[in-house]
C-alpha cells in the first residue's frame, strides 16, 4: 500500500510574509535626499537668488527635471522588487527624455561657439560630479537594501534605474548650490553626473542583488 501524503505537514510551519511597501524606500531616499541638500548649504552655501527669495527660471527647470527624473527613476527601482504582470512603470522614460533636452540644447549654443563657463569654471565642474556622486550613492543604499528584499528579474536594468535614480537626486542635491544657469554648463556636468552614477549603478548593483 502506498504511503499517504499528508499535505498539512508540509504547510505547517509556513508563516505569512509581509508584503513589501515600495514607499518605504522612496521615503528613505527622498530624506537622504534633503540631508545630502542641508549638508551641501552647510558646506558650500545656497544660491543667493534663492537666498533673495528670487529663483532664476533656468534654477527651476533644471531642479524640477533633476527631481522628476529622479523620483521616477527611484519609483520604478523600487516596483521591481515585487514584478507583476500588467504593470508598467515608463514614467522614469519620459522624465529622461526630458532630461536629454539639456545636453542636446548644450550641443546646439555650444556650435554657436558660446560655451560659457562649462569649460573656464572647471572646480566648480568637478564639485558638481563630486557631491553628485556622493549624494547619490547615499540615495542609493535604501533602493539597494529594498532590492535586496525583493525579486527582480532584471539585476542589470534595476542596476541602471538605481544609478540613474541616486544620480538625478544626488545632483538635485548639489543643485541647491550651484550658482550657474548656462545651458552649456548643466548639459555637459549634470549628464556627466548622471552618466557616471548611471554607469557604477550597472557594474556594482546587479552583483549585490543577485538571487
Amino acid at each position: 500500500m502506498p504511503n499517504s501524503f499528508d499535505v498539512s505537514a508540509l504547510v505547517q510551519d509556513l508563516e505569512p510574509v509581509k508584503p513589501l511597501r515600495p514607499q518605504i524606500p522612496l521615503l528613505v531616499s527622498a530624506l537622504l535626499t534633503v540631508i545630502a541638500a542641508a549638508i551641501v548649504i552647510w558646506l558650500q552655501g545656497m544660491r543667493p537668488d534663492l537666498l533673495a527669495g528670487k529663483p532664476d527660471e533656468m534654477f527651476l527647470i533644471r531642479a524640477g527635471v533633476l527631481l522628476l527624473l529622479g523620483g521616477a527613476a527611484a519609483h520604478a527601482v523600487s516596483s521591481m522588487a515585487s514584478p507583476s504582470v500588467g504593470r508598467s512603470q515608463n514614467g522614469w522614460q519620459m522624465a529622461l527624455g526630458a532630461a536629454v533636452l539639456f545636453p542636446l540644447a548644450a550641443i546646439i549654443v555650444a556650435m554657436t561657439g558660446d560655451t560659457g563657463p562649462a569649460f573656464t569654471a572647471m572646480d566648480s565642474g568637478m564639485r558638481c560630479l563630486g557631491y553628485s556622486l556622493v549624494g547619490g550613492l547615499a540615495t542609493a543604499v535604501p533602493m539597494i537594501v529594498w532590492l535586496r528584499k525583493g525579486a527582480p528579474t532584471s539585476p542589470e536594468r534595476a542596476g541602471w534605474l538605481t544609478g540613474l535614480a541616486s544620480g538625478g537626486l544626488g545632483a538635485f542635491a548639489y543643485n541647491i548650490h550651484c550658482p550657474f544657469n548656462d545651458v552649456v554648463y548643466i548639459g555637459m556636468w549634470y549628464s556627466l553626473a548622471l552618466v557616471f552614477c548611471s554607469i557604477l549603478g550597472r557594474l556594482i548593483v546587479p552583483r549585490m542583488i543577485r538571487w
